[in-house]
């Protein structure tokens, strides 16, 4: 009887226990790295394997001063002409980080001073504000801008993947504490990315881009490139290594299916399901794509999605697939996915496609007919038809809401918009010149918002 009567009384901690583990499981893919497999794994930089991450130093090597980081304690100089200092608590160097999701960084910012225009786009952001007054803003990927003059002991959310900036607009100096779920979230910073690239992306395709002519990118490049050894110094305080979280960008669906509802008034990650017994074979077929979008556009590109606002059953699925029409001369804006990596596979024509890294490398080709080529989740990419015909692109990303971030409009044509210092600042050139861009995208809100869905 007592073995009996233990057991029964032990049955409520075992619900909890299978409850309490079937939550951490459905938990781990919104964590920005892979889960670690072990309590600790302190990173042996020294390796000579490459992996995802670091290989784990030997145990018998491990000391409790590899789980200890004291660089944070005094600022980096901010003697340099964005007037900002970093100090970063990543993985490079504190190895007890390896494997466990997150980077702490120290930022100091003098009066005056701006934190460029950037993404990460393996993490999500939380900025403490530890001392001063910082004007942050972010910009969504309809090029909605979300800004506050933030005080001390202020907190802000940064989403992963969008475009962000700061500038301190107090009268002494301002300390901020940046904490991210990725032991590498990546620091690409856009004017670099842009205009001092390696190789630089064409003339041609950056003047499509901004609306402007050839000679003004000239101008641009020529100045951004005089700061540029100042920003290879920033980028690589950050690690810069391609990692996807959990290998899908979405949570993992919990049933067979999830038909999307898109009616609901019901506000989760997604969508809420459909009644099953609403639920017919169509919602699993997408003729959508048969036909091309309208390349009668400055830009000369459609995009016909195939995504979960228009093929409801890929709800929890994890899944975009879309089609890219380009008509002879035309582009794909320069732009991301914060929620996707893709995967192009060219049908028809002749298509340069190239992606820039957060350390400013331009990878780019020309693609032939059946060749595929992969964009790591949250890079600046874009392509350009230079065939004397048509082009046909069929992409997929690995979200069901990848989102579409049109780089220039993000930065020239958001709402309310950036301030015109703040940008001029960035890309190192008078504020008339800043005006003049932004006078290019006012006729261009219309082929904005059409351009706003997910590539």
């Amino acid at each position: 009887m007592a073995g009996k009567f233990n057991f029964k009384t032990t049955s409520s901690f075992f619900l909890a226990l299978c409850l309490t583990v079937i939550l951490f499981f459905t938990l781990s893919c919104f964590s920005a790295d892979p889960d670690p497999l072990q309590d600790f794994c302190v990173a042996d930089l020294n390796s000579t394997i490459k992996i995802n991450g670091y290989p784990c130093k030997p145990g018998s090597e491990v000391r409790s001063d590899d789980f200890f980081f004291s660089g944070l304690m005094k600022g980096a100089s901010t003697e340099n002409p964005f007037g900002l200092g970093l100090k970063s608590g990543n993985v490079h160097n504190f190895p007890g980080l390896n494997t466990q999701g997150i980077t702490v960084s120290r930022i100091d910012v003098a009066p005056g001073g701006i934190i460029p225009l950037h993404t990460h786009p393996r993490s999500s952001e939380a900025n403490f504000i530890m001392k001063g007054k910082v004007y942050f803003g972010f910009i969504s990927t309809t090029d909605v801008l979300y800004l506050k003059v933030m005080e001390a002991k202020e907190l802000f959310i940064v989403p992963r993947g969008l475009v962000h900036f700061a500038k301190n607009v107090g009268r002494g100096k301002a300390i901020v504490l940046a904490i991210f779920k990725s032991q590498h979230p990546g620091f690409p910073t856009l004017p670099n990315n842009f205009f001092a690239s390696h190789p630089t992306i064409p003339n041609d395709i950056l003047s499509k881009n901004l609306l402007v002519d050839e000679k003004l990118i000239i101008i641009v490049k020529s100045n951004v490139k005089t700061t540029s050894s100042f920003f290879l110094v920033l980028c690589l305080t950050v690690v810069m290594f391609f990692t996807l979280s959990c290998f899908s960008a979405d949570p993992d669906p919990l049933q067979d299916i999830c038909v999307a509802d898109l009616n609901s008034t019901i506000r989760v990650n997604g969508f809420p399901c459909k009644p099953e017994s609403q639920v017919t074979s169509e919602d699993f077929f997408f003729s959508g794509l048969m036909t091309g979008a309208s390349t009668a556009n400055p830009e000369r590109f459609g995009v016909q999605r195939g995504d979960v606002f228009t093929f409801p059953g890929l709800n929890t699925q994890g899944l975009t697939v879309s089609r890219i029409d380009l008509a002879p001369g035309g582009i794909i804006p320069l732009h991301v996915h914060p929620r996707g990596s893709q995967a192009n596979l060219l049908i028809k024509g002749k298509l340069f496609f190239g992606f820039i890294t957060t350390t400013d490398i331009l990878y780019g080709k020309v693609m032939k007919p059946f060749e595929l080529n992969i964009i790591p989740r949250g890079l600046v990419h874009f392509a350009a038809n230079v065939g004397p015909g048509n082009v046909l692109v069929i992409a997929a990303l690995n979200s069901q809401n990848p989102g579409f971030s049109r780089i220039p409009s993000n930065l020239f044509n958001s709402t309310p918009e950036i301030p015109n210092y703040i940008l001029a600042r960035n890309f190192r050139v008078n504020e008339k010149i800043i005006a003049f861009i932004k006078s290019k995208f006012d006729f261009n809100v219309s082929l904005a918002t059409t351009t706003r869905g997910n590539i």
